[in-house]
Formats: C-alpha cells, structure tokens, sequence
C-alpha cells in the first residue's frame, strides 16, 4: 500500500479551500491511484478471508453441507463490531452538521475524477465534513468511548458536491481511501483502514474506495467485521486520513485530527436530554419492593409520522385489590414525551 509518509495538509478544526488541480492527473498519476485500489481492495479481501477462516475454525462443522447450514435468514441481533449503539439513528443519515462549532472539521478538496466512460478529468472540489451526534449513553453495558465513561455518539463523515455539480453521474469524483491511525498503527497496515457506510447498523455495507459519488452523501463511520484488528473507537480521539489517491506519496491527503467525545450540557445537549421515543424503549419493570408493581410499555412501528404506545400498569388500590391501567396512544417521530388516556377496566 501507499504509506502517508508525505502528507500535503493538515486540518484541526474550521474550513478552508485546497486549490484544484490545474489539469487532469498524468499517466504516472493515474497507474499510482490505480496501484492504490488495487492494493486496499487486496488488502481488504486477505482480511475477509482470514476472519472467514477464523469464524469456520471455531464454529460447528458437523454435518456441514457444499451449500451451507442454514435454513433461516439471520435475526436483529447487535454487530460485535459495531461503533455505537444500535438505538443511536437509523436510514435516513443526517445531511446538516450539528454540535459544536469546535468540534465540526470541515475542508474543500479536490478528489480524483472520472467521466461515464472512465475517462480521467481534472480533479473535482468537493466539501469534506466530519461531526458526531450524541447516543445514549445510559449505562451502556458495552462501553463504545474507552476514555469518555458511557458517554457515547455516532461519527459521519459527508461528502458535498457543489450545487453546480449535483447529480451529475456522466462526470463524478470518486470516494476516497479512508483509514484512522488509532493506537500509533503504521498507516500501511491494513486495520487502518476505515468502513465508511451510507447506512447505519449494518455489518457489510460500506462506500468503497474509488466507488462513484453521484450525490452528496453522508457515511458513518463504522468497523469492518474482520476481527479485533480492524476495530477503532470512534469516540476515543483519532486521526482521520481522507486519501483522495491523485498520485503517488499520497498527494492531496488531508488529516482531520478528531477530539475525544467529551459531551457537556452546552456543547452536546441532546447526551443529557430525553431520549426521541422509539422501538429500543419496549420493556417491562417489575417492583418486588411494591407487592408486585410492575409496567410494561411497547412502542410499535407506525407510519412515516408516528408510532403506536401501548403501556400497562400492574399496581394494587388502598385495600391491595389488583388495579390495572392501560393506555395507547399515537406518539410523533422523534417526540421524547407521550400524553395519552389511561383506563380501568372492570366487570371481567
């Protein structure tokens, strides 16, 4: 791989322009960044077959099939490798930078450029910007910020084409080799390198090095599942090294030097304020201290504007008869409180 020993620029905090190229990247240019694809894509497969490998040298073999063992799809269940919580956002990812002025990185720069034949043209300026959100943080028993407590976000990184240039597929940039140096690793290993994906709480999918960027897009920052190598913080602090691949000695790389999450009232508030209600709240309380008193709430898919709340509280009257409440209600995507009607029933 092309090491980032020679870096052209790096970023800190705040936006400015690196100057386009004033003409299409040469010959030798183009056989480097092709050099470049090929060795991350390589790198990457040699990484997949080896945590395929591992996955098979410890699983059941016993009457294993040419056509494999499983009868059903997989169920929701969490990514060991996952970078934040699971209830931190779904698809849509957000399109608009939020948080701290500080803490959003953000630069324009040129990145390598084909036309729909494949022709190379002169590199496209585009806006490159980095910001986290706030998760839940509430007592994570898996902790995703190794030197933030449970303090835990989600990291994007977005991709902006000017208004000139949106949508334009018959000339695009493409996107480029992303990796993160976390715990001093050489930037020729190939655990730096970082999956990029348009959608979150997935385990494969990724934007993948040199893959055409037709639209302005977000990505969020995630893990590849090839073993514990290939795992980084995200809300620990790190480097980000955006390799747009325009030659050889890592020409146009830029670094985003990312702070540790550190969330504050002021700066993230959404860390300390209730939580947007949603499917990951379903669940049940039991009291043994109260002769039993317990709840259980379930929130339901709806349509694209609500979802249903249905909530049952099991408790006792004065006399310690059984005194049931139920309530259901429609509650607004992304409202933290619901007001509804509870009723008692008797006579059956």
């Amino acid at each position: 791989m092309n090491t980032l020993s020679r870096l052209a620029l790096t970023v800190a905090v705040g936006a400015f322009t690196v100057p386009a190229l004033a003409a299409s990247p040469s010959a030798a240019d183009e056989a480097a960044h092709n050099a470049l694809v090929s060795s991350a894509r390589a790198q990457l497969a040699k990484a997949m077959a080896q945590a395929k490998a591992e996955r098979a040298a410890t699983a059941a073999t016993s009457g294993a099939k040419a056509f494999g063992q499983n009868n059903y799809p997989g169920s929701p269940g969490p990514n060991p490798y996952r970078a934040y919580p699971p209830s931190c956002a779904a698809y849509p990812l957000p399109d608009v930078p939020s948080g701290p002025a500080d803490q959003i990185y953000s630069t324009q720069m040129p990145f390598w450029t084909r036309n729909a034949n494949g022709d190379i043209l002169t590199p496209e300026v585009v806006t490159v910007t980095v910001w986290r959100i706030a998760c839940s943080s509430g007592g994570s028993v898996t902790p995703y910020n190794s030197t933030g407590g449970f303090y835990n976000s989600m990291t994007f990184l977005r991709v902006d084409r000017s208004s000139a240039n949106e949508g334009h597929s018959d000339y695009y940039p493409t996107l480029p080799l992303l990796q993160t140096n976390q715990g001093n690793l050489d930037w020729s290993n190939p655990a730096t390198q970082v999956r990029a994906a348009p959608e979150p709480n997935t385990v494969v999918s990724e934007g993948a090095y040199d893959a055409p960027i037709y639209n302005s897009t977000t990505f969020v920052l995630d893990n590849f599942n090839y073993t514990a190598a290939f795992y980084h913080e995200y809300n620990d602090a790190f480097t980000l090294s955006v390799n747009p691949g325009l030659g050889a000695d890592a020409t146009g790389t830029v670094l985003f030097n990312i702070d540790a999450y550190s969330p504050t009232s002021a700066t993230y508030p959404d860390a300390f304020n209730p939580l947007p209600i949603d499917g990951y709240m379903s669940t049940s309380w039991y009291s043994p201290d109260h002769g039993g008193e317990g709840m259980q709430i379930q929130v339901y898919d709806g349509d694209a504007n609500n979802r249903t709340f249905a909530a049952g509280w099991y408790t006792s009257d004065s006399n310690g008869r059984p005194f049931w409440l139920f309530a259901q209600g429609s509650v607004p995507i992304g409202a933290t409180t619901v007001q509804t009607t509870a009723v008692y029933v008797s006579g059956g």
